[in-house]
């Protein structure tokens, strides 16, 4: 009895199997294999993704193992111009930006929280009712010679008016016009989706970590920032606001920054962005601010060295950012979906609409007093790939540079307390002659 079973159970086995197989087939909806199926494909995070992971961390709050915390986060942004145009570079520079400030804003997002705001409506309708009521039913309910059947006639014209300007006909077209364009909507299902989010906080000691470039064939070029904070160097960053560098967090001691920078390779420097710490020869740490600008026209000396200008001004503006800033953002996020039945000119149709609209703010904004700064060098670097040359600009922000500043304001000080000078320039080509000692 028992073997019945078994067979009769392997009997149903091979009888339904096929008819599955058939109804997928059949079907390629419930057989994503015959299309193929589902596959992944690369985002411009994915590679700043496996660097932080390479790395031993993660994205969000990191312990060490020396105890130490750490926080990460991840921005992106686009470059609004091609490689064949005068102002890739600052396009380039400006999509780091972008997707600096993205940066930002996730870590105030994850340390802050948000302020969130969101509803959902879903409309269901049905209307199968008559959109004009005939003249003779009106005549029998409410009689010719009454002022509710004229009131009713002007509401009917009104009604097919209405639908008439919508189409963008003449309201004083026929009745036969009217008629054509007229459409009743006889059952629809709409969703509407609407999101907000804001958030701000003060920033003080975020910077670039590293920076990703990438581009498809054809596609614009996307910048991905791994943004990092820390303990140490949000006490750098107010040791630069506040000019006290009694709070300057102190390392082991490395080569010189020069040294430890990219100053002979053009293809790092054409990569380095943003602000980063390094820590000098005498165990200081010390910010390193890059800038880039396109000069305006190519080929021509006096654009390059405006861009060079310009580029220098970028490179500060990054350790400004870096001491303290202070970011706002806001997010909005409306969608809609709906689809309608809808009749025309005697035809059952059908449309499905499907729309969104997404904003993203970011604002910061930082100002410092007394800021000092050195320049490591402006770079013109010409690439193959870009139509343009890019001026880099490197400067650095270190104790030793602002002692070296105080130190000169005190000897200026002193000198003009005890002698004054007067006299005239005359303005020459520049020259120069012997050098003395320099046993100053």
């Amino acid at each position: 009895m028992v073997k019945k079973i078994k067979s009769l159970i392997v009997f149903l086995v091979i009888l339904l199997f096929p008819i599955n197989i058939l109804i997928a087939e059949d079907n390629p909806d419930l057989n994503p294999a015959s299309a193929g199926g589902a596959k992944f494909v690369s985002i411009p995070k994915d590679a700043a993704r496996k660097f932080i992971k390479d790395k031993g961390f993660r994205v969000g709050l990191n312990k060490r193992q020396d105890g130490s915390h750490l926080f990460i986060t991840i921005g992106q942004g686009s470059v609004t111009a091609t490689a064949n145009t005068q102002a890739i570079h600052d396009a380039r520079f400006n999509a780091f930006r972008t997707a600096m400030q993205k940066a930002k804003a996730e870590y105030v997002e994850l340390v802050q929280g948000e302020i969130i705001k969101t509803s959902i409506e879903s409309i269901s309708r049905q209307n199968t009712m008559p959109e004009k009521i005939a003249e003779d039913a009106i005549n029998n309910a409410v009689g010719v010679n009454t002022d509710s059947f004229t009131k009713l006639k002007k509401l009917i014209s009104l009604k097919l008016d209405s639908a008439m300007k919508k189409e963008g006909y003449d309201p004083e077209a026929s009745d036969k016009k009217k008629q054509e364009i007229a459409e009743k909507v006889v059952l629809s299902d709409e969703l509407k989706s609407f999101y907000t989010a804001t958030s701000q906080s003060m920033i003080g000691g975020f910077q670039a970590w590293t920076v990703f470039e990438e581009a498809d064939p054809g596609d614009r070029a996307q910048f991905t920032v791994v943004g990092l904070w820390s303990p140490k160097l949000n006490a750098l960053a107010d040791s630069i606001y506040s000019g006290n560098l009694n709070n300057v967090p102190k390392g082991s001691p490395k080569k010189k920054i020069e040294d430890q920078l990219p100053l002979n390779d053009p293809n790092k420097l054409l990569q380095s962005f943003g602000a980063q710490m390094y820590v000098n020869e005498n165990g200081n740490r010390v910010i390193v601010g890059f800038g880039h600008a396109s000069p305006l026209f190519e080929g021509r000396k006096d654009a390059l060295s405006t861009a060079c200008d310009m580029a220098s001004n970028n490179a500060k503006q990054q350790i400004v950012l870096f001491s303290k800033e202070n970011v706002m953002y806001s997010k909005l996020q409306n969608s809609i979906s709906k689809h309608e039945d809808f009749q025309r000119q005697g035809q059952n149709l059908q449309r499905s609409i499907q729309g969104k609209d997404y904003t993203n703010l970011i604002q910061a904004q930082a100002e410092i007093e007394g800021l000092v700064t050195e320049s490591l060098g402006e770079f013109a670097i010409k690439d193959p790939r870009y139509k343009a040359t890019d001026c880099v600009a490197i400067r650095m922000w270190s104790p030793e540079g602002v002692m070296a500043s105080n130190k000169t304001k005190e000897l200026i000080e002193t000198s003009n307390s005890s002698e004054s000078s007067s006299g005239n320039t005359i303005e020459k080509d520049t020259s120069q002659g012997t050098t003395g000692s320099d046993d100053f």
